[in-house]
């Protein structure tokens, strides 16, 4: 009996293992960063889920340093200015008003060229991510030389982005400028576990996805 039940354990792992390997999640996580979307409403900030809200459903500093927040000071946070990416627009009363003291923010928000690039880091911003349809190749390697803390953002969404290359071909062209790492930002949520595995083959990853529990690299995204 005790044989029988070893030989299932044993079964179940390799079963187990043969899935993790062939979708790729197997990998450590390492870092998990939670994001949320950021929105100016009145005189304040509030926030929402990233991928759902369009509109503020939280106050930003209470969810960021209130007694029950979920955000570690050691580890970053992203926000992300959904209206001005949505809208293609810098939205400076948006991006001053992000920074909390004594926490490592990211931010994604439209980013043109260097120009909005030295905005968005006098806002305090400790990493900016740069959404790749919103820019061209050419102002991207611009901001590269100008500061090593941007991450190219591929954001996957129909809302968003209607029109765009496929992400490897984006993140292959990435790599081929000089950029170690990309975020991957799926917020339809179409991106399969295979492509998942195939994109983080091609350079760091940090992934996003609701529907796919992703592990790439050592850093992901997370909704929080």
């Amino acid at each position: 009996m005790i044989d029988l039940l070893l030989n299932r354990l044993l079964s179940e792992e390799r079963s187990t293992k043969a899935y993790l390997s062939d979708t790729g999640f197997d990998r450590m996580m390492i870092q998990e960063i939670p994001a949320m979307a950021v929105f100016r409403e009145g005189r304040g900030i509030t926030a929402g889920r990233l991928g759902r809200d369009l509109n503020g459903t939280a106050d930003y500093l209470g969810l960021v340093s209130g007694p029950n927040s979920r955000i570690d000071r050691k580890t970053p946070f992203l926000t992300v200015d959904v209206r001005g990416i949505m809208d293609g627009e810098f939205k400076a009363d948006v991006i001053k008003n992000i920074r909390v003291k004594k926490y490592k923010v990211w931010l994604m928000t439209c980013v043109r060229d260097a120009n909005d690039l030295f905005d968005v880091f006098n806002s305090e911003a400790d990493t900016v991510l740069v959404p790749y349809h919103l820019t061209s190749d050419d102002d991207l390697e611009d901001m590269l030389s100008v500061s090593e803390n941007i991450i190219p953002a591929i954001v996957n969404s129909k809302l968003m982005v209607p029109v765009q290359r496929s992400p490897e071909d984006i993140l292959t062209r990435l790599v081929s400028m000089g950029f170690d790492s990309a975020a991957v930002i799926d917020i339809d949520g179409n991106i399969s576990a295979r492509e998942w595995t195939n994109l983080s083959g091609i350079t760091e990853v940090l992934p996003y996805s609701e529907n796919v529990p992703v592990i790439a690299g050592r850093r992901f995204i997370s909704a929080l």
